[in-house]
């Protein structure tokens, strides 16, 4: 059965999440900074027969995200809620994504699969001393955006400068970047903050002043950073130079993740 979840599901939801507390870390992050009210969120639980709860679906604006602890869930019921919706997204572990690829035949065409690790120990040895790191203001929320839009790596992307602004001022994102010549070249950001992790993404340096060391510098800055507020850093890669980056940063895998964009 499904039904959606409120204030009064938050332990019930918690103790289904917090074994694979990393793994959740976008759904324990969200709700721990927005709750359950809010118009861009909503958190629908599926029970077995006997009423305990067993998985759970995300939304964040056009986001989903599924979770169980098994791959027995109503994956029809979460695929038909994913498909009242226009223009999706849907990430996950694969025991409760590729059920839903056998119901969503679009799915298996948008898959990637990602790595997910964490990092317990970073330094800033080997960072380059030459640069500043800035702390990113809502005012220049734009211009990152902008520079996130010319790395073709990434795709097209429909970032939400409001909202992102409004996570900066909260305080469940911050916002790191180096300038050059006048304009913002390099940029990495937290995400998901909560009291006990932040997944960084939106990792990213110019064409042309790549090869500088900037995205590592940044990188071991953030993650000094959030490791000395009790707070684990983590991040998913797909690409294996960005994997070694990572890894000489401190990063070890933890698992395997699939997006459908």
């Amino acid at each position: 059965m499904i039904k959606k979840l409120m204030a009064s599901d938050d332990q019930k939801l918690k103790a289904l999440l917090k074994p694979e507390a990393l793994l959740n870390i976008f759904i324990l992050g969200d709700i721990e900074n927005f709750g359950y009210d809010h118009e861009f969120i909503d958190i629908w639980g599926d029970y077995d027969a006997e009423g305990e709860l067993r998985a759970c679906l995300l939304r964040f604006e056009r986001n989903f995200l599924p979770y169980s602890k098994t791959d027995d869930f109503d994956a029809a019921g979460f695929a038909e809620i994913i498909q009242a919706h226009e223009n999706t997204m849907i990430s996950g572990m694969p025991r409760a994504t590729e059920p839903l690829e056998k119901l969503i035949p679009e799915l298996s065409e948008k898959s990637h699969k990602s790595h997910f690790c964490k990092c317990e120990n970073a330094s800033m040895m080997d960072a380059n001393g030459e640069v500043i790191i800035r702390s990113a203001v809502e005012e220049e929320v734009g211009e990152i955006i902008k520079l996130r839009k010319q790395i073709k790596e990434f795709g097209e992307r429909n970032e939400n400068e409001e909202l992102i602004a409004a996570q900066l001022e909260q305080g469940s994102k911050r916002i790191y970047y180096i300038e050059q010549d006048g304009k913002i070249v390099s940029v990495a950001e937290s995400t998901a903050e909560n009291s006990f992790s932040a997944m960084i993404v939106g990792v990213a340096t110019l064409a042309e002043y790549r090869g500088r060391g900037f995205a590592s510098t940044i990188m071991k800055r953030l993650c000094c950073d959030l490791l000395a507020e009790g707070k684990t850093p983590c991040l998913f890669y797909d690409n294996p130079v960005a994997g070694k980056m990572y890894r000489k940063i401190g990063f070890t895998d933890v698992g395997d993740y699939t997006l459908y964009r």
